[in-house]
């Protein structure tokens, strides 16, 4: 794959150029930018197909590229040092990132996932919830890959994570969706989201989609489908004291 490096640090630059160069077998790095309008330029004449981009850089950011193409044919890897919370938005939004300084490994893998994903033009789609995910402080939309692509929701929609083994249901008011994916790994995607608690090791809930908590018989929740899920005995006085300090 020809790829370029968008970055306005040369520093940054060379050491992500020499690392592919030593450690990543059919990358061809053919040229570096320093800023958006460079990139641009070097995209259209060199049929770039992948493209490393740093988001914060003076006068336009990382963002900006996407401005220039209505449909990008490059896939594109985000270098970033951006903060915990940015990175949770990286991942629910399904978009390849590199964290500063950037790993061997990390890059390797990033690269083997780019590869794969090369043709698929839905970057554009994915990049857009990136960047609403990033412009506030709360997760706005989740992407979930089913087996023919990615469906994106509003994370306010969701009512409840389920597990079925190394699988996950996720369910809203209009839809079920079979997600390939362990409900740990949402938990720790939404970990920091206040509206998601794990009641139980089978459920993540959205606690703005209860309907009706019933401490009668054993703690149990009750959505707008009806479904009553348990709260496991472990996680109720957890579960009481965190729906008692937030507004719901």
């Amino acid at each position: 794959m020809k790829a370029i490096i968008v970055d306005d640090e040369s520093h940054a630059r060379s050491l992500l150029f020499n690392t592919i160069k030593e450690h990543c077998k059919g990358i061809e790095v053919i040229a570096e930018a320093e800023n958006i309008k460079e990139a641009v330029k070097l995209i259209n004449k060199n049929n770039i197909e992948l493209v490393f981009l740093d988001i914060e850089m003076p006068n336009e950011n990382g963002f900006a590229l996407f401005e220039y193409f209505d449909k990008p044919n490059f896939v594109t890897i985000f270098c970033t040092a951006y903060s915990e919370y940015a990175i949770q938005a990286f991942e629910v939004s399904a978009v390849d990132y590199l964290l500063k300084p950037v790993t061997i490994s990390k890059l390797q893998d990033a690269i083997e996932k780019a590869i794969k994903t090369r043709g698929q033009n839905q970057i554009l789609q994915n990049v857009n919830i990136l960047r609403e995910n990033i412009s506030v402080n709360q997760l706005q939309k989740i992407a979930l890959p089913l087996s023919d692509g990615l469906v994106f929701i509003k994370i306010e929609e969701i009512l409840y994570f389920e597990a079925d083994g190394s699988y996950t249901y996720v369910i809203t008011n209009k839809e079920k969706y079979l997600v390939s994916k362990k409900i740990k790994e949402f938990h720790e995607l939404l970990i920091n989201d206040s509206r998601f608690f794990r009641v139980h090791r089978s459920y993540l809930v959205n606690i703005q989609q209860i309907k009706k908590y019933s401490k009668k018989d054993g703690a149990t929740l009750v959505f707008d489908n009806n479904k009553v899920i348990p709260v496991a005995r472990e996680k109720k006085n957890e579960f009481d004291s965190y729906i008692g300090n937030i507004s719901v």
